[in-house]
């Protein structure tokens, strides 16, 4: 006959044991009968458990080491938080302006609904990316400068951009430099989708403009 003896938090362990009835003393079987009657106190109940223990009747089952998985969190200096982006290469110089995103527009080899198509893809000849930001007064020299391309078209020389991924502190995390640059397209439209992020923080509409670019070379640069 087998006899197992199941209880809950013996000195901090979940134990579930099996023994033989002959080894098991009269005594300590009354009590497994009388505690599951809650006709004696766990305490009591634990006592003989210990005793099986000790006198090497029952064996305990090899602990299982506990698995934790401890999430990094970043804060604010330390984790990335603007795109800073300077144009040059041109007649004019530009001075240096942020957007709220960039991101590279989906590849020829990727499905352009798969998010995946997000990043830069190697096979790619002209990497093209767009940038996104709230229209504001601050960017009055870019949008001029957006303009002369639309009104020019390809007459225009081509120009370097370069991209920098910004921490809270502002120092640079890392620099997408693209090489004999154009712009290729532009819009402001309203963003009415409640649902996805929005650039002022409010859960309202906003008015969003982006202005597609597209490069003959690019390089990854960090510190």
């Amino acid at each position: 006959m087998i006899l197992t003896i199941s209880t809950v938090f013996v000195i901090g362990l979940s134990l579930t044991v099996s023994a033989t009835d002959s080894n098991i003393p009269e005594w300590v079987k009354n009590n497994a009968k009388w505690w599951s009657e809650g006709a004696i106190s766990e305490s009591d109940y634990i006592t003989s458990l210990e005793y099986l223990i000790q006198n090497g009747i029952i064996d305990l089952p090899a602990p299982i080491n506990e698995v934790t998985t401890v999430q990094t969190k970043y804060s604010d200096e330390e984790r990335a938080q603007s795109f800073r982006v300077t144009i040059s290469n041109i007649v004019q110089p530009l001075p240096v302006h942020f957007f709220e995103k960039f991101a590279f527009a989906s590849s020829d080899f990727t499905d352009p609904n798969d998010p995946r198509g997000r990043v830069y893809d190697f096979r790619e000849i002209n990497p093209r990316f767009y940038l996104e930001s709230i229209p504001s007064t601050d960017k009055m020299h870019f949008y001029d400068f957006v303009a002369k391309w639309m009104d020019s078209g390809n007459s225009l020389n081509e120009f370097d951009l370069a991209v920098d991924i910004l921490d809270g502190t502002g120092a640079v995390i890392q620099t997408w430099d693209f090489q004999e640059c154009e712009i290729i397209g532009y819009g402001a439209y309203l963003h009415d989708t409640t649902f996805v992020y929005s650039y002022s923080g409010l859960q309202d509409n906003e008015i969003r403009d982006r202005t597609n670019f597209s490069c003959v070379g690019v390089s990854l640069k960090t510190p």
